[in-house]
């Protein structure tokens, strides 16, 4: 028996491995995650909680936080400019107006009165009722919250009974409705010290009052707001 023997070249395998950084994927992870994702990622709180952490922790999130921060802080910067270019301008305005000039001067000017020696509102001011009523008994005596002409004595169907308008100037006017006696007519001067009529029933009324009235330009205004403290 023939020994046969067969050499086979030695080949030598070579493995040639590289680590390779795994490529971020085309498209990023879902703003609004499956309640799987959200219970995987996290292990305590509710569902709810859960999405709302996930959600305040993506990226574009806080892109976006970012993005209004920096609106927020680059228009703090120049908004008081604005403000005080506003403010400038509105002043300009105003001091044309014939309204906030008399406003001035009812602030200032210590001659505005109440009507009464003895203040009792009874009824105050608002959309409904343009003035204050100022509870007193019949006959009490009435004077004018300023100097000024009468420019109007007599009895008003409206509602108001005898009645007594006085323009002050600056078109301030004040008026006295449901007087008992009228003491004044019109084109008469009246001061403060001046006695014009007295508190009464006439008019629309359930009880004896002063009803007063001061307008600006038309306007009514709070007599509150304009008389001497």
């Amino acid at each position: 028996m023939k020994k046969i023997s067969i050499e086979l070249p030695k080949y030598r395998l070579q493995l040639h491995m590289k680590l390779v950084k795994r490529r971020k994927p085309l498209v990023d992870k879902s703003l609004l995650p499956t309640p799987s994702v959200v219970n995987k990622k996290y292990r305590k709180g509710t569902l709810l909680g859960k999405t709302v952490r996930h959600v305040s922790e993506h990226k574009n999130i806080k892109k976006l936080f970012a993005g209004v921060l920096t609106f927020v802080v680059v228009t703090g910067t120049l908004l008081p400019i604005s403000q005080n270019n506003v403010q400038a301008a509105s002043s300009n305005q105003e001091s044309d107006g014939e309204i906030i000039q008399t406003q001035n001067i009812l602030e200032t000017e210590k001659s505005i009165q109440y009507p009464l020696s003895e203040i009792k509102v009874n009824q105050g001011f608002n959309i409904f009722h343009p003035g204050i009523d100022l509870g007193a008994p019949v006959g009490t005596p009435i004077k004018p919250v300023k100097t000024g002409i009468v420019i109007e004595a007599g009895y008003e169907d409206d509602g108001y009974g005898d009645t007594i308008l006085i323009d002050h100037g600056n078109g301030l006017t004040s008026r006295y409705a449901h007087l008992s006696k009228i003491e004044v007519k019109a084109g008469d001067e009246v001061t403060t010290q001046t006695e014009i009529g007295k508190v009464g029933l006439t008019g629309h009324t359930t009880g004896p009052h002063l009803h007063l009235e001061i307008r600006q330009n038309g306007i009514s205004l709070n007599p509150l707001t304009v008389l001497s403290k």
